[in-house]
């Protein structure tokens, strides 16, 4: 491979050029260099070497560091090179610098050469092309670009353009140079890398946009330059090698989104008024499509970027009007005209529509590449047909809303108060407390208020997005098999898993979660170790082992913190499936070892899985601290998700009704036959393929008995990893079969290869199947929703109710009462998305679960009264929720719970539906109550014995705990004010702007002596130490965020769209033609 273009001409032979050469106007080259690199004395060696006999060069060094401008001056010393350098105190892009030269050089009659420090050209080019530039009549002349390390490769010949500012290469990428693109022709745009402009052009034109600091300049000068009536020419016999990767030198800029903001501001400045009638809105809507194709086809910050850009335009208004005035005091050419040298139609269109990438010339110049072959038709078309099956299999639940099932419970229906609970310390979940409250809440919060107050709206999309974040996950995460339909095949296997579907069928948000966070988890856990993507050779190599391309450490930074911040969201509402991403990590491991692969990388995909996993931990404290708890750990793994399942229904993912039948087996087959036919580095990959399936799946059946001595995460939250390894197998299979079985020797690996592949399609068939439910098959009428109904609109006062019964059965957040059975109190009779969680059970220990032992013992028959100072109204057992227990086939109700409170003669059995068993207490006293005279006085005595022969109905209610942070104030009469929780010294009562006192009352709740008639506030004090854990927990999310985010760069971004400024702009070159 050669590094050079042509051997440097000698002294002699420079010499001997030059006294022959007939009269030159003088060319002053004008190069912009910033944090050089080991390009620019290759550069600077190019450009000595000249046999142009009038050229004079102008260095400008952008950036503020000394120690550039004294690396370029000691590079220039070096070479013994004329050369005249100045210092740009900013860096504000390359056009604004470039511009100085108009300060910099007298003279119009001479020609301007831009060029970046990372080409190098022929000894002839720059002679080559002001020859070009005469014989053409051309106003800009660009030479023929090839690649730095392989001058047999093209790069670049010019550009044509769509009246969209889409720019179409001519050139292939890595196409081989033989000289078919070498004709003298005109261009639409020439890369600003190396750009020979006339002097006088330059000028009138007023240089380069400034507000253009990088991509896109070249675009805005080449289509004014068309504007004036100037020629745009390439001159391929003028040949520059240009290393390019100003990605990778400035990772500190957006370059996509720079380009197409860039674009359309140009678009929108440069376009004629008339003809912007019509370009404008088709540029809307082309960019919307172009987002959707984008989203559709796994690039979400692809789409985000083109909506960005296209929302930016209007900011943009005052220096797109500024452009359009300077414009229309240059425009000699009708704008008709200009259209007839643009591209007809689309570029983009014509690129999908041809199944073509960006050439490599187009990536370089532009920044932009697109590797990852989601472009080609098939790709398109298939992301196309996932999305509508999404749409349709969730039509009635995007029309309806999400059925209140399981964890799946209704948001709170004002985010404000939601997000006021959170930050007042108090928190009425069991019997209400002054705790730490779920980050989960404070998340609820946001997302009601991103939709505007409209929660269920919220719930909607955050479930079907969780499906479609699982696909994009795995879209990600099978990037490994280096070709994309195989990738694709891999995401569709991921999309034919029934684990979601059944997930939403059966309420089960933790197994849904981690659905969609693991393929995401184990993709960062691939990056941050350093597992790169094969490319050329090593798609086909058969050395064992993983393709290592270590990132730096700002990547890591990133690629750390983006896991963190997952696992941080993860944490709050599914901590099961943190440890579910650990044992992944274990497996990753694992595999490696077993297949050879990267230890290294393996090692420090785990590293970065424990260091986000104590950021997660971190960020969601004070509440992590509840899993520190005596039921700790049961809160941590979750709720039991319902019947034991077998060997065959943990095979067919079959936790919920959704579950897709036997033929979602056959998936299993390609996953699992990989390692059997592979070689090389996919070897490795169909390893860990198996290796996750087989770990996902043993740990499901064990999890299901009742002997193994710990307690695991639900079924659907275990079967995650064996969906992704699915997803990974089914990817790798399809890589094996170009690459190690069908040009390999014939064998068994054939037939057995042939028969995996066709299990693919069978497997995928019941996904489409599942669909024309509409809504997963997630029942509409549920046992939560018919509750609220029947008990929500109570209006006796504030109360409370005890849901009781089959663990299987109890919804959210709930406590163990023995072996199989749980309990949970729910205030207002009203389930929703902060009942998920259950605060630490000291009270509930203490206070309300000896009252339910005693129902079972029949050691009284007056639990009613003994509840009602709890606020305890109605108690409810479960018997139908529509998934584990259906009215055909109904659980049992536990043994002697129906009998037990149906016993109490406080307890009348309520008319209720099938699904439930309702008993209301009658003896119940609301929340916030003016007790009778009787009740005073027991109130007084306290204990047990007292309330056991004392009637407590009568209460008067007199206000509520729904806003403990917002102070209420009600009229009342004089007698016992009762505050129906626990003893709580931030609870504060005012009669008429006197403090009363609040104490023990009944020997577990609280109650005041109303003396006289008047009007009562009652108010809660959040602590001080709340504040301080809000406001650190913000600092620490808002880390994360920075760190995901980097918005350091940002700042460097906006501190270099400050001018260029030169040290000395005073005149120091001028032209004149040579004889």
């Amino acid at each position: 491979m050669e590094n050079e273009l042509e051997p440097p001409l000698s002294d002699d032979d420079r010499e001997d050029a030059v006294a022959s050469a007939p009269a030159a106007p003088g060319v002053v080259a004008a190069l912009v260099v910033h944090a050089p690199s080991e390009a620019l004395g290759e550069c600077l060696d190019s450009l000595k070497a000249q046999v142009y006999p009038n050229l004079q060069t102008l260095v400008l060094v952008t950036g503020s560091a000394p120690e550039d401008l004294a690396l370029v001056n000691g590079l220039v010393e070096a070479r013994s090179m004329a050369v005249h350098v100045r210092h740009v105190g900013s860096n504000p892009g390359f056009g604004a610098t470039a511009n100085s030269v108009a300060r910099l050089v007298q003279g119009d009659g001479g020609l301007f050469l831009f060029l970046h420090d990372d080409v190098a050209l022929e000894p002839d080019a720059v002679r080559l092309m002001v020859e070009e530039l005469y014989r053409s009549n051309a106003g800009l002349v660009g030479p023929k670009f090839v690649e730095w390390d392989d001058v047999r490769r093209l790069q670049m010949v010019g550009f044509d353009a769509d009246r969209f500012g889409e720019l179409d290469s001519a050139v292939e990428e890595h196409e081989i140079d033989q000289e078919q693109h070498d004709a003298v022709r005109d261009v639409f745009v020439l890369p600003s890398a190396c750009l020979l402009v006339r002097a006088d052009l330059f000028r009138e034109m007023g240089g380069f946009e400034e507000s253009i600091e990088f991509h896109g300049e070249d675009l805005d000068f080449c289509w004014r330059a068309h504007l004036m009536g100037a020629r745009v020419v390439v001159a391929p016999a003028a040949r520059v090698r240009h290393r390019g990767g100003l990605r990778d030198r400035r990772d500190d800029l957006s370059h996509v989104a720079m380009d197409a903001r860039h674009r359309l501001s140009t678009v929108a400045s440069l376009t004629g008024a008339a003809r912007s009638l019509v370009v404008i809105p088709t540029l809307i809507v082309v960019t919307l499509v172009e987002a959707i194709v984008s989203l559709v086809t796994g690039h979400v910050r692809r789409a985000s970027t083109e909506v960005r850009a296209l929302v930016a335009v209007p900011r943009d208004i005052v220096s797109i009007l500024r452009r359009r005035r300077r414009v229309a005091l240059l425009r000699r050419i009708p704008d008709r005209e200009i259209a007839d040298l643009q591209v007809r139609g689309s570029v983009r269109w014509r690129r999908v529509v041809r199944g073509r990438r960006r050439s490599s010339g187009f990536a370089v110049g532009r920044g932009a590449s697109d590797n990852s072959g989601s472009r080609e038709p098939i790709a398109v078309v298939a992301w196309f047909v996932l999305w509508a099956a999404l749409l349709v299999g969730s039509r009635d639940l995007i029309g309806g809303g999400v059925a209140s099932i399981a964890d799946m419970l209704p948001w709170s229906d004002s985010p404000r108060d939601l997000a006021h609970s959170y930050m007042s310390g108090w928190w009425d979940k069991d019997l209400g407390a002054t705790t730490a409250q779920p980050t989960g809440n404070i998340l609820l919060a946001l997302g009601g208020a991103l939709t505007l107050g409209h929660p269920a709206l919220a719930q909607t999309m955050v479930i079907i997005g969780l499906v479609a974040a699982g696909w994009l996950g795995a879209w990600r995460l099978c990037a490994v098999a280096s070709v994309p339909r195989a990738r694709l095949i891999g995401t569709i296997a991921y999309a034919a898993v029934p684990l979601p579907y059944a997930a939403v069928a059966a309420g089960r948000l933790q197994a849904l979660i981690a659905y969609a966070v693991l393929p995401w988890a184990l993709h960062l856990m691939r990056l941050f170790g350093g597992l790169g993507l094969p490319r050329g050779a090593e798609e086909s190599s058969r050395a064992v082992g993983d393709v290592v391309e270590h990132p730096d450490t700002a990547t890591r930074v990133r690629v750390v913190s983006s896991l963190a911040l997952l696992l941080s969201v993860t944490a709050a509402f599914a901590p099961s499936v943190m440890l579910i991403v650990l044992v992944c990590a274990i497996l990753w491991i694992l595999a490696t070892l077993m297949a050879g692969g990267s230890s290294r990388a393996a090692g420090l995909g785990i590293a970065s899985v424990s260091v986000s996993m104590v950021a997660a931990v971190v960020v969601n404290l004070p509440w992590m601290t509840r899993y520190l708890a005596s039921d700790g750990w049961q809160a941590f793994i979750g709720s039991r998700t319902g019947s034991d399942l077998g060997v065959w229904q943990v095979l067919r993912f079959g936790i919920g009704p959704s579950a897709l039948g036997g033929l979602i087996i056959l998936l299993f087959v390609p996953a699992l036959v990989a390692p059997f036919v592979s070689r090389g580095w996919r070897f490795v990959w169909a390893v860990r393929a198996a290796v996750l399936i087989a770990g996902s799946t043993l740990l499901a059946v064990l999890g299901q008995r009742d002997s193994f001595p710990v307690d695991l995460p639900e079924p659907g939250v275990l079967l995650a990893p064996a969906a992704v390894g699915v997803a990974l197998g089914v990817s790798m299979v399809w890589v094996v079969f170009g690459a190690d079985v069908r040009g390999a020797r014939f064998g068994l690996r054939q037939p057995v290869a042939l028969v995996s592949l066709a299990c693919i399609p069978v497997g995928l068939v019941p996904v489409l199947a599942v669909a024309g439910d509409g809504r997963w098959q997630q029942p509409e009428a549920t046992f939560s929703g018919q509750m609220t109904e029947l008990l929500a609109t109570d209006e006796r006062g504030g109360f409370r109710v005890l849901i009781i019964g089959d663990e299987r059965l109890v919804p959210g957040g709930s406590h163990e009462l023995g072996v199989g059975l749980r309990y949970s109190v729910v205030e207002s009779g009203r389930l929703g998305a902060d009942d998920l969680w259950t605060p630490t059970p000291d009270d509930v220990d203490r206070y309300l679960e000896p009252l339910i032992e005693a129902v079972a013992s029949g050691a009284t028959d007056r639990v009613g009264r003994l509840m009602a100072p709890l606020g305890v109204r109605y108690v409810v057992i479960p018997v139908v929720d529509r998934v584990v227990s259906t009215s055909r086939d109904p659980l049992p109700v536990p043994d002697g719970l129906v009998d037990s409170f149906g016993a109490q003669l406080d307890f009348r059995r309520k008319f209720s539906p099938a699904s439930m068993i309702v008993f209301e207490n009658q003896q119940a006293i609301p929340s916030v109550s003016i007790l009778t005279a009787a009740g005073s006085e027991a109130a007084s005595s306290g204990g047990n014995e007292a309330l056991a022969v004392v009637d407590m109905s009568g209460a008067k209610p007199v206000s509520s705990l729904a806003r403990p942070w917002k102070s209420v104030s009600e009229s009342v009469p004089s007698g016992t004010l009762h505050l129906g929780v626990p003893l709580d010294e931030r609870w504060s009562a005012v009669l008429d702007g006197r403090a009363i006192d609040l104490g023990a009352s009944f020997g577990s709740v609280m109650s005041a002596t109303v003396d006289e008639p008047g009007v009562l506030e009652l108010s809660h004090h959040r602590p001080f130490s709340r504040i301080l854990w809000v406001l650190a927990q913000s600092m620490l999310w808002v880390i994360l965020v920075l760190g995901w985010r980097q918005p350091k760069n940002l700042r460097r971004r906006r501190s270099s769209r400050t001018p260029a400024v030169v040290v000395d702009d005073s005149p120091i070159i001028a032209m004149e033609t040579r004889p």
